[in-house]
């Protein structure tokens, strides 16, 4: 069985967990990456009206993808992980 880890990282963190889980499973490992890329200011969390602020309040607000998985039909599993936050403001 193939699989792959793929991941959207902006801090590194969630890069280091898919790293991980990739050489635990000896699974190929694939980076999204956003067609815009995120600046500082982008990611700025305490800034409602920041990229990322915009994205997570809206959920049909999603940033498009600048890169694609070649031979995608070759994976029996994929594993997604992504940053996740939670804030009140």
């Amino acid at each position: 069985m193939k699989s792959l880890v793929a991941y959207f990282s902006c801090s590194g963190t969630t890069e280091k967990v898919a790293k991980l889980i990739a050489d635990t499973l000896h699974a190929d490992l694939y980076e999204i990456q956003p067609k815009e890329p995120y600046t500082s200011a982008d990611l700025n969390w305490m800034d409602s009206s920041s990229r990322s602020s915009v994205e997570m309040s809206n959920k049909s607000s999603r940033p498009a993808i600048g890169n694609k998985v070649e031979n995608m039909e070759a994976y029996d599993v994929v594993y997604l992980g992504f940053p996740k936050m939670e804030y009140s403001l």
